[in-house]
């Protein structure tokens, strides 16, 4: 599904609100008889006014409000997500504030025409005007900080990445410099992979669309790199990222963890090999979560270098992916494991 945050809408502040609600009323015009008195026209005039800026506040203030869904009625990626990024308690009590100026707003109204209908001059009706977009705008002026915290809430929320739990996800762990982003832009042999960059918390994640094109129809997998969240032990973690951890699960069914048998990507074989063991501890524990290996930049390591990871993970032909992710080669043997996978899943 996509995000359900890309519609919520632009919050504008007090004094966006204000500008284009006035502005609208104010050249806002009342049908009222050429030969009318003009005691009814300047009532006629003001009321119209009033009622025309008080609506289109309210118009706008409800809008923003149902354009945010219940974020405990969403799957459950996308609501632990949310519940990461935002403090989702305070997110409710700010739309309560908002939600509560709107009958205080109705009031105004109701309350400017009938004060209009009491007048007896038409500059009367001029002034009446003006106290009620006075104390509209004292209203406003007070719920600047929520408005204005409600779009940033917003932008974060936006910035969630769209996934479609109707095809399969493969997430790539691993150490930085490793080769995964390079594996998930060039797993597709045709290059046409859809690539986007999301920010995650502090981080990012890059999702990249693989179609494999069959005889009769195409297999499309979701293949996601995970900056800052899986490339690193979990004692260096701060507490909101092992709870997005905890989010990845919930949308993974394949991992595929990339080492580099050579010194080129900075860190030691021991260190990612501990690093593999604590990602295959968290997420593979209720055995939903298939976890596989990469070699990659197999064109730098020496046979010593692998058979040397080989035999820390106890690995024999044919349990592990040789791959270069730069030059392509042996790619395909990812893409034919992936289409053998969910050939029937799809």
């Amino acid at each position: 599904m996509k995000n359900p945050f890309l519609h919520f809408y632009h919050v504008p502040n007090t004094k966006e609100l204000l500008d284009m609600a006035f502005k609208r009323g104010m050249k806002s015009s009342a049908q009222v008889s050429n030969n009318a008195p003009i005691l009814i026209k300047a009532k006629k005039k003001e009321s119209k006014r009033i009622k025309v800026a008080i609506e289109d506040i309210i118009e706008r203030i409800l809008k923003v409000i149902k354009s945010v869904p219940m974020i405990e009625e969403l799957p459950d990626f996308y609501r632990e997500l949310a519940s990461l990024i935002v403090d989702v308690d305070e997110l409710r009590l700010t739309l309560g504030k908002l939600n509560g100026i709107l009958p205080i707003l109705s009031k105004i109204e109701r309350e400017s025409f009938k004060s209009l209908n009491k007048i007896e001059t038409p500059k009367e009706a001029d002034r009446i005007r003006r106290a009620a977009f006075g104390r509209v705008s004292s209203i406003l002026r007070k719920q600047n900080k929520n408005l204005e915290h409600l779009n940033n809430i917003r932008g974060k929320l936006r910035q969630i990445p769209s996934l479609d739990y109707e095809m399969p996800c493969v997430v790539f762990a691993g150490y930085p410099n490793v080769g995964k982003s390079s594996l998930v832009v060039n797993i597709s042999t045709n290059k046409k992979i859809d690539v986007q960059e999301y920010p995650f918390t502090t981080k990012e994640l890059i999702i990249g669309h693989l179609h494999v094109e069959r005889r009769f129809d195409t297999i499309k997998i979701q293949c996601m790199d995970t900056p800052g969240i899986l490339d690193r032990p979990m004692s260096k973690r701060n507490n909101i990222e092992a709870q997005a951890i905890l989010a990845l699960r919930l949308i993974s069914d394949l991992i595929f963890f990339v080492f580099d048998p050579t010194p080129a990507c900075g860190y030691s074989i021991e260190s990612q090999i501990d690093l593999y063991n604590e990602v295959k501890d968290n997420f593979t524990q209720d055995g939903k979560i298939d976890m596989l290996i990469i070699m990659n930049k197999k064109d730098l390591a020496s046979p010593a270098e692998i058979n040397y990871l080989k035999e820390k993970l106890d690995l024999n032909e044919g349990e592990f992916f040789l791959t270069n992710a730069l030059t392509g080669d042996n790619l395909d043997t990812l893409i034919n494991y992936l289409t053998q996978k969910y050939d029937n899943k799809t």
